[in-house]
């Protein structure tokens, strides 16, 4: 079994198994960041396989869904069901799951380093996570766990570990300024940062529009 089907039964699986997720993470968040990676990739001269194989499984077993998964052990046994692992060799395998687990922004406290190839994924990651596309998951994010659109009496909350960022409870705006907007800078290859730039742009507009809409300052 050469690397193109591996990656076309991997294809297969995730978009069988997360098309109707409805917390942002869907198939088409999966299919954007397999297609982001590869467009970077052509730059950064990775092992487009592990960087594919890597895209399509970073959010299986995610830890937001997932908190108490043995990534490697649930890659694994995948990989095994799908009748695939025996193809792939240890050292590819190891680069994959290694960049899976550590993929995660997780407040950004997770300082694990990275293969290019998980530099490469994380980075079309987190470009799927600046943008307009990045707003639009932000609230069907909330939407799904309840989260209010924004609270001024909670202001901004300021997050200071990572289990505060996993388990304390906060408005859907407080993501930006815990996560998104810090993206632009902990891009890893030069491409990624480049896009960055002007997706982190239009989200500083579309905040500043937020906000004098929230107070009404548009009305005369």
């Amino acid at each position: 079994m050469n690397n193109q089907e591996i990656i076309g039964i991997c294809r297969e699986y995730v978009k069988n198994n997360c098309e109707i997720d409805k917390s942002a993470h869907d198939w088409w968040h999966i299919h954007r960041v397999s297609s982001i990676a590869k467009k970077l990739n052509f730059y950064e001269k990775g092992n487009e396989f592990v960087v594919q194989m890597i895209a399509l499984l970073h959010d299986v077993f995610d830890h937001k869904f997932y908190p108490d998964a043995d990534i490697a052990s649930e890659i694994t046994k995948l990989l095994e069901h799908l009748n695939i692992k025996q193809y792939i060799n240890q050292y590819d395998l190891d680069n994959i799951i290694h960049s899976i687990k550590n993929l995660s922004f997780k407040g950004g406290f997770n300082q694990e380093r990275l293969s290019l190839e998980g530099q490469i994924t994380q980075d079309a990651d987190r470009l799927d996570a600046v943008g307009a596309i990045a707003i639009a998951r932000t609230f069907a994010y909330g939407g799904r766990f309840d989260r209010q659109i924004y609270n001024p009496e909670e202001g901004i909350i300021e997050i200071t570990s990572e289990e505060q960022y996993t388990k304390t409870a906060r408005h859907s705006i407080n993501h930006f300024y815990e996560k998104l907007l810090k993206l632009k800078d902990l891009m890893n290859t030069e491409t990624a940062k480049k896009v960055a730039l002007s997706r982190h742009q239009f989200m500083e507009g579309f905040l500043e529009q937020f906000f004098e809409e929230w107070d009404g300052i548009d009305v005369n």
